[in-house]
This record gives C-alpha cells, structure tokens and sequence, in this order.
C-alpha cells in the first residue's frame, strides 16, 4: 500500500508507482483545482495505479475523471483502486492504447494529463483529436537523455530538434518539448500558451492552454526560433530568425546552435502563485510547496548562466551564485536563482556585466580572506 494526499494505492510490480514522481503529482492537482470550471473533465492517459486520476478527483474536486492504460494488470489495479478509493462515480476506466481511444471516443476534455514511460512525443498528435478551445495539455517526458542532448541522433529523429549538450540542457530540452508541441497543435489550428514548466530528476513536465484559430497558431509558430551558445566565451541567447548568424557577437566563434525550439515565456507566474496558494491552504509537503515558490520567483528570461561553468571558461577560482546575483541587482539588473540549476541564474544583463561581477566577486573573496589572515 502506498499514501500519497488523499489517495491510498496498493500496487504490484505490473502495475507502475514511482514514489519520486510525488511532486509532479502535487503540481498537477494543485493546477487542476485551481484552473478547473464545475463539470471539467478530465483524462488520465497513461494511468498505471490510478493514483493521478483519483487524486485529482479527490483534491482537486473533478467529478468526471476517465482512467486509460492499455496494460491488462495495471486496468485490473487502477479499477480495485478506483473502488478502494470510492470514487467509482467520478471514474470511467478503458484499457486500450491512446491511439485507439483517441480515434474511437467523440469526448473532447478540459484536461488531459500525458506522463509515460520515455517519449510523450509520439502520443502528442492523437491527444489533439479529443482537444478543444482552452484544453489544458500536461505533458511529461523521462526521455532526459535524448532531449539533453546524450543522444542527439535520436532527438533530431523524436523532436525534429537539435539539442544542447551542456549545461543548458535542461532549459533547451523544455523548450523543445514545447516547440514540438506547438508546432503539432498548430497542424489542428491551435496555438499555445504556456502556463508552467519544470524540470525535476529524470524528467520535464510541461503545462500548455490550447488556444484555437489559424491566427493563434500562427502567433505560436512565429515564437519558434534557436538557442546559440559560444562554447568559446560562454555567450548565449535565443535567436528567432530562421536561419541565426552563426558566429558570436562577443568573441566572433563559431556558435552551437539548437532548436527549433520555443522561444516565448516558459511560466505564468500569476498561475503559479495561484498553485502555490493551493498547495500552502492544503498543507501540502513544504518540498513541495518551496519547490513551486522557487519557480514562481524566477525571471522568465532564456537562458540561464551557470557560475560554476563561467568561472572555469574564464580560468578563474569558484565564486558564489548569490553574491554574483547580488551584485548584478546593485548595478541595476534584474537577477534570480533558477530552479533548473541550484548553481546558476537568470538575468537580463549581457556577458560583460556577468563577467564583471564575476571578478568583482572573486576579489571581495581575496579581500576578505586576507583579512581574517592578518585578524
């Protein structure tokens, strides 16, 4: 048996739980209850236990829930869970593939929660079909290795991008599971809006708002572009012309380029305080909840720069994150941690102005240790 908010789930080795995918869950409900209208409903695409689905019955209050997972063991133990649960009324389960329930049931759904095993590309497309107007698409992918870029060969094939190898990767690998999403809601005449994202562990969960029209998916593919990267300099950025100069602006390199990939805002902070709220009234995990508030204190400006990585470019001894982000906010900057990153931030000031703190940083540390040696 395992307890997880207010759902009690027995599960066996055919029937798959990953304890550590707790937080995405947490987020989940709080972001359904919070963006729910009365008679939402709400799918469960790769449901396993059961566990998503009926915490989001029982948390977030949706009483129109339906359970799908083509395993025949893991359908036998989501339906003892649905009624160990008591929330048999609020449940219809099926066990078939997306794909066939995608192209058999008429039903069009508010939300659709999409967390598998690898890839949720190839399952994307066929969600679409039972999208409408303000469907809201959560979106997992455990595929780490391939949208980081370990395996390039394969994210070229799954994605149709070109990933980042570095220590940007996670940042480039959200946005290529959003552009890809976004150029295939666009053959269904939607565009998207991005409500939140996060990187967490083994895996990358994205929340995106259909929008429809032709002149909304249009607006959405406009927001494909590149990220660049001087593997020289350390300079980086996203570009949005289609083809982007390929040589540094700082140091004239030659840059790396990733994408396509979107290029717009990745969090609606005014949802996720909004989720946060809901986590805090619930007494959810403080994990949790201080997990949520450091997303929402993010700047949502692409891309992160990690201090670590600059100060070994420069050939230079460590210096503290924080106090560069201090720094950066003295001399007038906007400047913030990055949940991706506990080493890195956010920050709209250029390269030279980083490096600058940087150094400034790495002399107030010489300073000071200087004097507690004549102390």
């Amino acid at each position: 048996m395992y307890s997880e908010g207010k759902a009690n789930i027995k599960y066996y080795d055919k029937a798959f739980l990953n304890p550590k995918g707790k937080l995405s869950r947490d987020i989940s409900v709080a972001y359904t209850a919070v963006l729910a209208d009365k008679g939402a409903k709400v799918l469960d695409a790769t449901s396993a236990t059961g566990i998503r689905g009926i915490r989001y019955i029982k948390e977030a209050k949706i009483d129109n829930v339906t359970f799908l997972d083509i395993n025949i063991d893991a359908y036998r133990t989501l339906m003892q869970n649905i009624k160990s649960n008591r929330v048999k009324r609020h449940a219809i389960a099926y066990s078939t593939s997306i794909q066939e329930f995608a192209n058999l049931k008429g039903d069009r759904y508010d939300f659709i929660d999409l967390d598998p095993f690898g890839s949720a590309a190839p399952n994307i497309q066929d969600l679409l079909k039972i999208s409408k107007d303000g469907t809201r698409l959560m979106v997992t992918s455990t595929d780490t290795a391939v949208l980081c870029g370990a395996q390039e060969k394969a994210c070229l094939r799954i994605y149709l991008a070109r990933p980042m190898h570095n220590e940007l990767c996670y940042e480039i690998g959200i946005r290529i599971l959003i552009g890809y999403i976004a150029r295939l809601a666009g053959q269904f005449n939607y565009g998207i809006e991005v409500e939140a994202s996060f990187s967490y562990l083994h895996y990358m969960r994205v929340f995106v708002r259909l929008v429809h029209g032709a002149s909304n998916a249009y607006k959405s593919i406009t927001q494909l572009g590149y990220g660049v990267y001087c593997r020289k300099c350390g300079n980086r950025g996203i570009d949005e012309k289609a083809f982007p100069d390929k040589r540094c602006d700082v140091c004239s390199s030659e840059l790396y380029v990733s994408g396509p990939l979107w290029t717009g805002r990745i969090y609606n902070h005014e949802i996720i305080g909004r989720i946060s709220d809901f986590m805090e009234k619930n007494s959810y995990d403080k994990d949790s909840i201080d997990f949520v508030d450091l997303i929402n204190s993010e700047l949502d400006i692409p891309l992160y720069y990690s201090i670590p990585r600059m100060t070994k470019m420069i050939g230079i001894a460590a210096v503290s994150p924080f106090k560069v982000m201090e720094c950066l906010i003295k001399q007038g900057h906007n400047a913030s941690k990055t949940h991706m990153d506990a080493h890195a931030i956010r920050t709209d000031a250029d390269i030279h102005a980083i490096k600058k703190c940087i150094a400034e940083c790495l002399n107030d540390a010489a300073m000071e240790k200087k004097a507690k040696k004549q102390v």
